[in-house]
This record gives C-alpha cells, structure tokens and sequence, in this order.
C-alpha cells in the first residue's frame, strides 16, 4: 500500500524541482486555496460574470455547438469562454452551468502558477522568492475582474506566455505545457499575440532552436485568430498619449504600491486633471523615474527581467491604447482591471528577479520593493474596496426563475442578467 500511495509521486517528481518538490506541491496548493478564497461565494454558489452569462452562454444555448465554440465576439475569438459556454450549457443544468465555467477559469487560472512551481529558474530556486511570486499573483491589486471567470481566462494565458519567456528551456513534460499553453493563449484573446515580437527577438538572441519553436507556435495560434476570427471593434483604438500615461501611472505606479484607499485622492486628482485636457507634469515625472528606475535595477541582473519588463510595457502601452474606452474614466482603479492586471503581474516579477540577482544595494532595494508590493496587494485581497464580492446570489436567481421562468436572473457585475426565456436544453 505504502508503495502504490508514493507512485504518483514519483512520476510528478521529474516535472519538479527535486531538492524542493515538497515544498513547490505545498505552495501550489494554498496558491490554489487562496485564489478560491479571495472571492469564495464563486466556488460555492456559482458564478456567471457579465458577457460570460448574457451573452456566450446563451449563444451556447441558441445555436448549434461548433458554431459556439468558434464564435467571435467583439472582434476575436475567446475560445475558452466559448468552451466553457457550451460546455454549461449541454453537459448540466441550468442551475450548475456557472459551476462549469467555474472550473474551466480555474484550470487556466492555475496555470501560470504551475509554470511558476515546475520551472528550474534561478529566481525561482528559493522557498522565499517562489511564494513572493505566487504571492504577487494571488494578491495583484486589479484581479478581481479577472478572478475565476472564462471570459476573462486569455489575461491568465497572456501572463503565462509572458512568463514562458522569460524562463529557462526545460525540455520534456514542461516544455510541451508550455507549448501548448502558447497555442491556446492567442485562440483565447489577443493579449497574448502582444509578446510575439519578444519571442522571434529572444530566439535570434538566444540562436536557440527551442526559442524558434516556441515563437512559431505561438505565431501560429496568432495567425489563426488574426486571419480567421480578428477584426477592428470600432470604437476602442484611440491614440492619446496623455491618457495612456495618466492610465499607467494610475494602475501600475499609484494602486500598486498605495492600495485602493490611499491612492483614491490621487487617482481622483489625475481624473479631473484629465476631464479638463491636461496631464499633470507630476504625473509624467513619476512614470519617467519609475521606468528609469527599473531600468537601473535590472543592469546586470539576470536576463529574465529584462524579457519580463519588456513584457509589462509592451502589454501595458497596447493594452491601454487599444483595449479602453477613450475616457479618463479608466484610470479610475475599478474600471478595467483586466487591462492592468498582468503588467502588474509582469512588473512585480521583474522585481523579484532583481532581488535574487547576486548582491549589494541594488538588491537590496529590488527586495524592498517586493515586500512593499505584496504588503499593498495582500491589503487588496482582503479588502477588495469594490462590490464585486457581494453581487446576486447565483442560487437565489435561479431559484426565482424556477418560480417563473420568464424572470431572467441577474449575474454579476450589478446591472447583468441573462435575458429569459432560452430554448429548452
């Protein structure tokens, strides 16, 4: 019995670090208990959020299931919601179907905590530094629209791609992940079709036939969704570089190292200075001496952060130009979360690499960041300062649409429903 207990060990081991594998399996599992945790009324009531309940579900239920699973929306194609669509709606009943897509955000959602656990990097070798980035994960300020839904699944795989370049080649089971991981990322959104130039760049650097393949696979899953499923939302690109950069100072500079509570005032500030047509001189200072002071951190420090910073701008800069709403609304912490959650993902991590980069005053300061950041975060966790954990009761609405099914159940954010009645299952 002993030995048959300890097999699926054994097998797992090779896929992980062998001096600490009990312990990467240890942190994988809070990882995953505090991701459940940081809204925990999803696992436990269910949860449709937004487009994902009003809009692909019921698309799942009023057309045939290939057509849903390769339907485009919003000018690309969002394969996992797709699938965690018509999964819902054809392999359980109307009351579990947000427990399908549950799950189906979890599995991508996990995933770029896996890469974290199973990878050899050097930044990644230490107990300290690996719950500091899966701590960084778990704990980003601007999560929550992105936390535990199928809609919003493609941020999880941009991360992960973004990540895979900066790790290490680890040939077998991990890299085969990986390389399926880059195939999907671009079917799921477009986000991750950003870091493509990164990957021809990192394979001629590198002359690595590993790098190449990487970089073909996930310019494939790209030339698939740009020729066959993209095309221009109207509305969305909009070049205005004092917003880009308000946006950027407010996501990824105030919130991070402040918290919702004590940036408030300043976000506000940059608001009205924005509403009235200007960019404070202040506010582009800031950004220019926190690039320049990332820039300065990761002279010399391990390769992985400078492939990790060129990741978080370059996913940043496109993400705010081509993804929000031309409005000074956005730099508001609550509108658009899903855009700024994986530079401060990115950015974090470059951090971390830093601090594990040999020694002396540089070091030094990259920890001390790092600590500052998951302190701010780990306050984000616990106190959201948003409504999203107190929305309607998935178990309530749908017990109101038994009572009467032409009632069509609100889902979250406030204000979403899933317009009834659908066509029998």
């Amino acid at each position: 019995m002993r030995g048959s207990a300890t097999r699926p060990m054994r097998f797992l081991q090779p896929v992980l670090s062998a001096v600490q594998f009990h312990d990467r399996l240890i942190l994988l599992g809070l990882f995953l208990l505090f991701t459940i945790l940081r809204m925990p009324a999803i696992a436990i009531d269910g949860r449709f959020w937004a487009e994902e309940g009003k809009l692909f579900y019921v698309h799942a239920a009023t057309t045939p299931w290939l057509q849903a699973v390769f339907f485009s929306y919003a000018g690309y194609m969002n394969l996992g919601a797709n699938m965690a669509a018509v999964a819902a709606r054809h392999f359980v009943s109307f009351d579990d179907a947000p427990r399908v897509t549950f799950v189906f955000a979890l599995l991508a959602q996990i995933c770029p905590a896996i890469l974290l656990v199973t990878s050899n990097a050097p930044w990644l070798r230490s107990r300290v530094s690996l719950a500091a980035a899966l701590l960084i994960l778990v704990a980003a300020p601007s999560a929550e629209e992105v936390w535990l839904n199928s809609l919003h699944s493609q941020f999880q795989l941009a991360l992960c791609a973004a990540l895979i370049l900066a790790l290490d080649i680890q040939p077998g089971i991990r890299e085969i992940f990986r390389r399926a991981l880059l195939f999907l990322g671009p079917l799921y959104g477009m986000v991750a079709i950003v870091v493509l130039p990164l990957f021809i760049l990192r394979a001629v650097i590198d002359r690595s036939r590993a790098r190449l393949i990487q970089a073909l696979i996930l310019a494939s899953g790209s030339a698939i969704q740009l020729s066959l499923f993209y095309q221009v939302f109207p509305g969305r690109q909009h070049f205005d570089f004092k917003l880009i950069l308000g946006t950027f100072f407010a996501k990824n500079v105030v919130l991070p190292f402040l918290g919702f509570d004590a940036s408030a005032p300043i976000i506000s500030w940059l608001h009205t200075a924005l509403d009235q047509g200007y960019l404070p001189i202040a506010v582009a200072v800031v950004v220019l001496l926190t690039v320049l002071t990332l820039l300065l951190l990761m002279f010399r420090a391990q390769a992985a952060s400078w492939w990790l910073g060129l990741a978080f701008g370059m996913i940043a800069a496109i993400s705010y130009y081509g993804a929000l709403n031309a409005s000074p609304a956005q730099v508001e912490p609550h509108l658009g979360g899903r855009y700024a959650f994986v530079p401060q993902v990115l950015f974090a991590w470059a951090l971390i690499v830093v601090a594990t980069s040999g020694h002396g005053l540089r070091n030094w300061i990259g920890s001390a960041l790092v600590v500052w950041l998951i302190v701010t975060g780990v306050g984000c966790y616990l106190h959201p300062g948003s409504s999203f954990s107190a929305e309607p009761n998935w178990r309530e609405e749908a017990a109101k649409w038994h009572r009467d099914p032409a009632y069509s159940p609100l889902i979250w954010p406030g204000g979403w429903l899933i317009p009834m009645p659908l066509p029998p299952a």
